[in-house]
């Protein structure tokens, strides 16, 4: 039995297609921005609505939600019908239902919409399979990071919606952010096309994929990671910008512009995670992001100043950034086949983590009147991931996928 770990690549795979890789990182980005704008909106809702914070942290997760657990099925799609077509189709949704979001005007109303405009927050799932499906194995950490730029997105919510509810009114962002889908649908179906794939490659079928997630540890191993990097990442990025103004008593435009900062860092870091991911130790880089983000959720516990604390979120999301970048490498190099799927589950993990961290923040804020057991409980979370992470049991689930997909 050949126990090379290293997975086998088509014969004729291609070199790279610039053109999908920029096209699919800006439908991502302003998919994201969309997905996101509870977030720099909650301030008003709040005030408009009467709103606890732990009503606030179910807003905010609303659309996670559905953006979390729609990537298994939006990663499967792709597989089977390509990226083209699937993106397409999701930013033309995605204009429908932000456009209506910004006809609701009750708590209810906007819960509902929260859960139809998340679809777009599985974009990502989409993408990851699209643009990696051009790229040889070598490249592809590099390819899968800077598409991973997209999630920038959330900076252009957090920065641009406060400005707009300020001027306009918080219902006419929802519409602003609702047009450039729809231009960027006829873009995306014009201008890109899918990777082509090779006669010689059996199509998995949808039993396979299935069975592939019963069997897989390695499949499970990458979701954990995703759920403290990514999840850590949406968490703060919908809900920094409550916290700034509560905690530190400033404007949700101050606030908002505070976040971006913080989702630029993410976003761009990634690209930095995908390049060390192609030439270093995975899980090496995984253990240390992993601490330096439990040491910072314990520094957080004290009594920082605003531009202190500031610089710890920055440090944190520097982490967050680099350890996303990292994890899609690994999962595009053993699950080359399966991208989508695999790259869908992970992502739904992720995501989940993005859910729950802010209702549990929120409701936490709510019981104690504090925010130290929610950065404790951030602390808990990167321990237990820690435990996982032993070298011996990675490595050998990565020897069983490399030798089954021989």
């Amino acid at each position: 039995m050949n126990m090379n770990i290293s997975v086998n690549e088509p014969t004729q795979t291609p070199n790279g297609n610039t053109r999908v890789m920029i096209l699919a990182t800006v439908a991502f980005a302003l998919c994201f921005a969309g997905w996101t704008l509870y977030a720099p909106l909650a301030v008003y809702f709040q005030d408009e609505f009467n709103l606890s914070s732990t009503m606030v942290g179910l807003l905010l997760a609303t659309p996670v939600l559905l953006g979390s657990l729609a990537k298994i099925p939006m990663g499967i799609l792709t597989d089977k019908f390509g990226g083209r077509l699937v993106f397409t189709i999701m930013l033309l949704f995605g204009f429908v239902s932000l456009f209506f979001t910004g006809f609701a005007h009750s708590y209810g109303l906007l819960l509902v919409c929260g859960l139809f405009y998340g679809l777009i927050g599985s974009s990502f799932a989409v993408g990851i399979p699209h643009v990696s499906g051009w790229y040889p194995k070598k490249k592809q950490g590099l390819a899968l990071g800077v598409y991973g730029v997209g999630n920038a997105g959330t900076a252009l919510s957090a920065f641009g919606a406060p400005l707009i509810a300020e001027s306009m009114g918080w219902d006419k962002a929802f519409i602003f952010y609702a047009f450039p889908l729809l231009f960027m649908a006829f873009i995306y179906w014009f201008f890109t096309s899918d990777a082509p794939k090779p006669a010689n490659v059996k199509v998995s079928t949808l039993g396979d994929k299935l069975k592939l997630f019963k069997s897989s540890r390695l499949a499970w191993i990458f979701c954990l990671f995703y759920f403290m990097f990514f999840g850590f990442f949406v968490c703060f990025s919908v809900w920094l910008p409550s916290y700034l103004c509560d905690f530190y008593n400033i404007s949700p435009v101050k606030a908002g512009s505070f976040t971006s900062i913080f989702v630029f860092l993410s976003a761009f870091t990634r690209i930095l995670g995908g390049y060390l991911g192609d030439r270093f130790n995975g899980r090496k880089i995984m253990v240390l992001l992993t601490v330096i983000v439990l040491v910072v959720a314990v520094f957080l516990n004290l009594n920082l100043t605003l531009t202190t604390s500031l610089m710890v979120f920055y440090v944190m999301g520097t982490c967050l950034g680099i350890g996303n970048g990292v994890v899609y490498k690994l999962v595009a190099e053993y699950f080359s086949k399966d991208t989508g799927a695999v790259g869908g589950l992970v992502g739904a993990a992720g995501g989940l983590g993005g859910f729950f961290l802010p209702i549990i923040l929120g409701t936490i804020k709510d019981y104690t009147n504090n925010y130290s057991l929610g950065f404790i409980f951030v602390s808990l979370v990167c321990l237990m991931c820690l435990s996982f992470m032993e070298e011996k049991t990675l490595m050998t689930t990565q020897r069983k996928v490399a030798n089954a997909m021989q």
